[in-house]
Parts: C-alpha cells; sequence; structure tokens
C-alpha cells in the first residue's frame, strides 16, 4: 500500500540526490527547477521554505506488513484553486510495478480530502507515453501542449498540460 509521507529535507535529499542521476532525468523530474547535479544545499533550502511558497512535499512510501520502503517522491504546487501535481518520481528499481499508479492515486485522494480546489492538474513531456497513458487512465485530459517547451542537446521537447476536473 502506497503512504504519502512527510519530506524530512537531508535525509530524504541524500536519497533524491541519489535517484536523480543523469542532466536529462533531471529535467524530465523537475523541467528547469533544479541544476543538475543536484545539490543537497539548494534542496534543502528549496524543501525548508516550500511550505511558505504553497508547495507540499512527500515521500512515498510502499508499506508491506512490517517492510517499508521510500520508492518515490511527489510535490503539490497550490496554486489558488488550482493543485498542481508536480515533480514525481519513482526509483529506478521500483519503476513498472504499479507504484506510479498508486501514488497519483493518493495525491488526487490527499488533494479531495485535505484541499479547496476546482482544478487538478499536471503537465508531463509529450515523449512520456507512459505517464501520459497513466493519467488518462485516471480521467486527466490534455488542455494545452506548449511546442519546444524545452531543449535537451538537441532534441525540442514539448510540454502538455492535463487536468482532472473536480469530481
Amino acid at each position: 500500500m502506497i503512504i504519502l509521507d512527510e519530506f524530512k529535507s537531508t535525509s530524504d535529499s541524500k536519497r533524491l540526490i541519489e535517484w536523480v542521476d543523469s542532466s536529462r532525468l533531471n529535467i524530465i523530474w523537475a523541467s528547469d527547477k533544479f541544476k543538475f547535479p543536484l545539490d543537497e544545499q539548494v534542496l534543502n533550502s528549496y524543501f525548508e521554505n516550500a511550505v511558505q511558497n504553497g508547495i507540499i512535499v512527500f515521500k512515498v512510501v510502499n508499506q508491506e506488513k512490517e517492510n517499508i520502503e521510500v520508492v518515490g517522491h511527489a510535490e503539490l504546487d497550490v496554486l489558488g484553486k488550482e493543485i498542481k501535481i508536480s515533480r514525481l518520481l519513482i526509483s529506478k528499481q521500483h519503476r513498472g510495478k504499479g507504484y506510479g499508479e498508486q501514488m497519483v492515486r493518493a495525491l488526487i485522494e490527499y488533494i479531495q480530502e485535505n484541499l479547496q480546489f476546482e482544478d487538478i492538474c499536471l503537465t508531463v513531456f509529450t515523449f512520456n507515453k507512459p505517464a501520459i497513458g497513466l493519467y488518462k487512465k485516471l480521467e486527466f485530459e490534455v488542455v494545452e501542449i506548449d511546442k519546444g517547451f524545452m531543449k535537451y542537446k538537441e532534441e525540442v521537447w514539448d510540454r502538455q498540460k492535463m487536468k482532472l476536473r473536480k469530481l
């Protein structure tokens, strides 16, 4: 069972730095929010000021009986009545096991139970077909596409915004 747990700056930042092991993954995870390689001091400052900036940060924990293991990272940006699911990451060794879907479902449930909102949104690079498939399965709809949003080496990446209407 996936649980959204409190992110603790120092210990959890170190794990996140290990997980984000390439500049490409850094951009897929956080767009242009952080430079690669990640810096513990920069991350800790960001996370310590997150609440004041309208950001809720979670470590994503898989809890099976007595086995508790951190499998991912997630954030919510509280932008007035629009809540943005952002900076999602499942560690490499835990991908393909259904944790991503469980994480997004847990985030939606958290939003519905704890926050006032009109829309839940997220952005995803258009080449990230597995993520897009997951979001569509969870009834997110494409509402906007930013053509040429970002360049990575010789590639030009488009980004799409998706929304889940209030149920």
